[in-house]
């Protein structure tokens, strides 16, 4: 399985690379918006995880989203927001603008790894 996480902290971007590794897939790193666009172009993805802050003066996650989504060949790809915005509402603000999930940081793996399994399934 394939994974693009597109993450400006390195620590953050490498403990997710670590457990979600651990699961069979293999994960690609984008420091930032221009850089993921870049690499959705070169490659075959099946989920896509996107931080929402992603630096000052930077394209922000949902600004990401909202190009990832005119790209046909993202078209069927899950794409889910993990980020540190975690009040009330904020899941069902970022679900809304159109990620297809929202995890809060700190990530609970096992819920995401439920999530990425059923991702699997469709596409095995």
């Amino acid at each position: 399985m394939n994974i693009l996480y597109v993450e400006d902290n390195k620590i953050n971007a490498m403990v997710m690379n670590r457990m979600l590794s651990k699961n069979a897939s293999k994960v690609m790193i984008a420091e930032n918006g221009p850089t993921a666009l870049e690499m959705v172009k070169k490659s075959t993805l099946d989920l896509i995880l996107v931080d929402i802050n992603l630096g000052l003066n930077q394209m922000d996650g949902c600004e990401l989203l909202k190009r990832f989504k005119k790209l046909d060949m993202l078209e069927n790809i899950p794409i889910y927001a993990v980020t540190a915005y975690a009040m009330p509402g904020d899941a069902q603000k970022f679900i809304k603008i159109g990620f297809d999930k929202y995890f809060s940081k700190p990530v609970n793996f096992d819920k995401l790894l439920s999530a990425i399994s059923k991702v699997k399934q469709k596409i095995n």
